[in-house]
C-alpha cells in the first residue's frame, strides 16, 4: 500500500482506517511510505485540518493506525528498484512498485497514474472493498 492510503485513513475515510486495520489483510509498505505518510500529516496544512493537533498526538495516532503494517527497508527490495524505476509513472511511487515485485503481490493505491502501469495490479479502496465483500 502506499502512503496516500495511510494518509487518507487519519484523515476522512473510516472505510479506509477500516481496512487498515482489518484482520482479514496483511498490509506491506516500504519504509518509504511510513516515512512519507508522516512527513504529509505533520506539516502545518494538515495539522490545521486535523484540528490542531500536536506533532507528538498525530504520531501516537500515526503509530495505532500503522501497528499491524508490515514495513520492509530498502535493502528488502533493492533487487527490483531498476525495474519499478522504470514502471513508475513518478520517482516516488519506485519503492512501492519494488516491494510488489519483490513480493509478487498487488498494491493498494488510489493513485489513476500508477494504475496505467501492467506489471503489477493496483487495487482501489473500493476494489479493494468489493474483492473483500
Amino acid at each position: 500500500m502506499d502512503a496516500n492510503i495511510l494518509v487518507a485513513g487519519f484523515l476522512r475515510s473510516a472505510l479506509t482506517r477500516e481496512l487498515l486495520l482489518d484482520e482479514r489483510l496483511i498490509l506491506l509498505t516500504p519504509e518509504h511510505g511510513l516515512t512519507e505518510a508522516e512527513r504529509v500529516l505533520l506539516s502545518s496544512r494538515l495539522r490545521r485540518r486535523l484540528g490542531g493537533l500536536s506533532p507528538d498526538e498525530i504520531r501516537s495516532l500515526f503509530i495505532s493506525l500503522t501497528s499491524k503494517i508490515r514495513v520492509f527497508p530498502r535493502s528488502a527490495y533493492r533487487p527490483q528498484l531498476a525495474r519499478a524505476a522504470r514502471l513508475a509513472p513518478h520517482a516516488e511511487d519506485t519503492p512501492y512498485l519494488a516491494l510488489a515485485l519483490h513480493f509478487h503481490l498487488p498494491i493498494w493505491s488510489n493513485d489513476l497514474a500508477l494504475k496505467e502501469q501492467r506489471a503489477v495490479p493496483i487495487y482501489t479502496t473500493q476494489e479493494l472493498l468489493d474483492l473483500l465483500a
